[in-house]
């Protein structure tokens, strides 16, 4: 297996992480390990680059929930220490089922509007792609990625927290998602770029997501 491709505990620990719905089931041992692990196979296989036994997945789901519960995240300031947030309101969200070629025509579209200046952005899946763009770009947008019957989801605002390049970021969003959590706003999405984690929430709660996270920047 090539070193990009990353080992099944590590696809599941990445996985569970970006996807908070997930997360707090593990959190709240709600989580029936056997569902899960037919839920996130495909992705898993994805990231791991080949086929995986899905009782292998619930093994790497049982430790990493073992892990979870055994170190309690409670160190959110260390979490933010040396960070920037900026919050974006008037979020929406396309979801699209697409090759890895037709993901290659997507992007080369998706930079361009870029560099013309539109917030987008873009994060890439095995077999699929979301797009995250505000109310006022999605017009221009739409007219590149309307032939791929793209999926709409709109309400939210997108919390951006600096990164260290070589900082763990998928510790930090466990961190945040805790954080969060517990101060009544449920994470959407979460995405990680080099050196940022993207987090995805539903609008109401922005400016109650804003404060939680500031207060521990201070």
């Amino acid at each position: 297996m090539s070193d990009r491709r990353r080992s099944v505990q590590e696809a599941v620990r990445v996985i569970i992480t970006r996807n908070p719905y997930l997360y707090r089931g593990i959190r709240m041992q709600v989580i029936n390990y056997s569902a899960a692990a037919r839920y996130i196979k495909e992705d898993v296989e994805g990231l791991a680059g080949d086929t995986v036994d899905p009782n292998t997945i619930v093994t790497a789901i049982m430790r990493f929930s073992r892990e979870a519960l055994e170190g309690e995240p409670s160190d959110a300031r260390g979490a933010l220490h040396g960070s920037r947030l900026s919050l974006v309101t008037d979020i929406k969200e396309l979801s699209l089922r697409v090759s890895r070629r037709e993901q290659a025509e997507i992007i080369e579209a998706l930079v361009e509007h870029q560099k013309q200046g539109l917030p987008v952005r873009f994060h890439q899946f095995p077999g699929s792609l979301k797009v995250l763009t505000t109310s006022d770009a999605m017009t221009r947008i739409m007219q590149d990625l309307w032939q791929y019957e793209p999926r709409l989801s709109e309400g939210y605002a997108e919390l951006n927290i600096s990164v260290a390049p070589g900082d763990d970021r998928y510790d930090r969003t466990a961190l945040l998602t805790d954080l969060l959590f517990r101060n009544g706003v449920h994470m959407v999405d979460a995405f990680f770029t080099e050196d940022e984690i993207s987090l995805v929430i539903r609008e109401e709660d922005a400016s109650k997501a804003f404060e939680a996270l500031r207060s521990q920047t201070r």
